[in-house]
């Protein structure tokens, strides 16, 4: 459109919409049909940056996020993060596609997302729907982990974590949506698309627009902690005010001076205090130093994580040239990577072919351990053994050679050192959740 064109405001983008044959070009929205209030209009949900409608086309139920102001960088953003997740499988993320000349409206053309819509309650409205029944906050947070430790090991932020982004659906499994704020690798550099809710971020994210790949770090803390508080005592749902879960933005601007930190510090759970005491340091602290959730689950300190022990180099004999270490150049931006790695580590190009995975038949990495479709593993040896490990959390049979519980993420195994950074890592998964290297 035109530099010179106003934005559409809601009621330029609910007029444009009941016509979706003469406002889309996409042929699945242009066959669809908007859901109505009672009035017979475009039900619409409207928010800081977008508006959001539901349509129904043919067997399937779609979203159609409509911008209320233009993003820099906007397509190439979601580009790249289609990119990327081509790549990487997580369960809690949802089918998107950008689409440039998306809408129509009064003559010029927007773009919009279309998404998979994800029916479920927004995390705020789960938890008060669950609010006295413990066992269901602990596989709450339990799944909270794992999500978190997901897109970290991915080595990407969604930008944005807050009670209105993640949906729990009817299996109590989680949804995350609006994915306008992701940070990727190939982002490093730019700023922002936006920063988030104010409460859920570090006051500095808020101030100085930080953008990074721990960008999520702070708010992962947040709402774990206020899960896991309410769990222990749902009494504390009165600090609720409808846009947060626990705490505000005024209460990481004076950590543990105000009456939500009080309470936290006396709750009857011992790990509440400890995860408290350990979110009024990082609210002190810089943005850039918050530890992501596994690290401060595991105890680790900033600082207190030892060197890499120093290994000596075998003395060389005259005349005899070092080994050089094989590598692959990637053809998408240089870079020469280990011939060992499955993606290049500046721009996630694939640098090696596809085989098909003998579970689920989809083409999968030859060198990935993992299949990104359906996650089991190993990708190139036969079925999988039956069930054998039982979810201490939910109680669900999960198959021998998972990492994580199928159903709540629960981590099922042990822990090692990571060679690289020292940090704590799954046995059997092959990258570190910290630092994202091969283990």
């Amino acid at each position: 459109m035109p530099p010179s064109t106003p934005w559409p405001s809601l009621g330029d983008y609910t007029a444009a919409i009941q016509n979706p044959r003469n406002c889309f070009t996409d042929p699945e929205l242009t066959r669809g049909q908007v859901s109505t209030t009672r009035l017979g209009l475009p039900a619409a949900a409207s928010g800081q940056f977008a508006v959001v409608y539901q349509m129904r086309s043919g067997a399937r139920t779609l979203a159609v996020r409509c911008f209320s102001h233009v993003v820099t960088d906007q397509q190439q953003r979601y580009d790249v993060l289609s990119q990327h997740l081509r790549r990487f499988w997580h369960p809690a993320l949802v089918e998107f596609a950008y689409l440039a000349q998306g809408i129509r409206v009064r003559g010029p053309w927007y773009p919009v997302v279309r998404m998979e819509w994800s029916t479920g309650k927004q995390m705020h409205q789960y938890i008060e729907d669950n609010l006295r029944q413990g066992p269901v906050l602990e596989r709450l947070a339990a799944q909270w982990r794992g999500v978190a430790a997901g897109l970290r090991g991915a080595d990407m932020a969604h930008g944005d974590l807050q009670h209105g982004n993640i949906l729990v659906d009817p299996q109590g499994q989680m949804r995350l949506v609006d994915y306008d704020g992701w940070f990727l690798p190939a982002l490093s550099g730019r700023p922002p698309g936006e920063v988030g809710h104010p409460n859920y971020q570090h006051p500095e994210r808020l101030h100085q627009g930080y953008y990074a790949a721990n960008a999520d770090a702070f708010s992962v803390l947040v709402i774990y902690v206020s899960i896991l508080a309410l769990r222990a005592e749902p009494g504390l749902w009165t600090f609720h005010t409808g846009e947060n879960l626990l705490c505000k933005a005024d209460d990481f601007t004076r950590p543990g001076q105000t009456s939500v930190w009080q309470r936290l510090h006396g709750s009857s759970d011992p790990e509440v205090r400890r995860l408290a005491t350990t979110l009024v340091g990082v609210c002190r602290g810089p943005v850039a130093a918050v530890p992501d959730l596994e690290t401060v689950l595991q105890g680790v300190t900033a600082g207190a994580v030892p060197p890499p022990p120093v290994v000596p180099t075998p003395a060389l004999q005259p005349g005899v040239a070092p080994a050089p270490q094989a590598r692959v150049t990637c053809p998408t931006c240089g870079l020469r990577n280990a011939a060992t790695e499955v993606y290049c580590q500046r721009c996630i190009h694939q640098l090696c072919g596809d085989r098909g995975c003998p579970h689920c038949q989809a083409p999968a990495p030859a060198r990935a351990p993992y299949c990104p479709q359906c996650g089991k593993s190993p990708v190139g040896q036969g079925p999988v053994a039956p069930a054998a490990l039982t979810c201490p959390a939910c109680g669900l049979g999960n198959e021998a050679t998972e990492i994580y519980c199928q159903r709540c993420t629960y981590q099922l195994c042990s822990d090692r050192k990571c060679p690289h950074c020292q940090g704590q890592a799954p046995v059997g998964t092959p990258y570190c959740p910290q630092c994202g290297k091969r283990l």
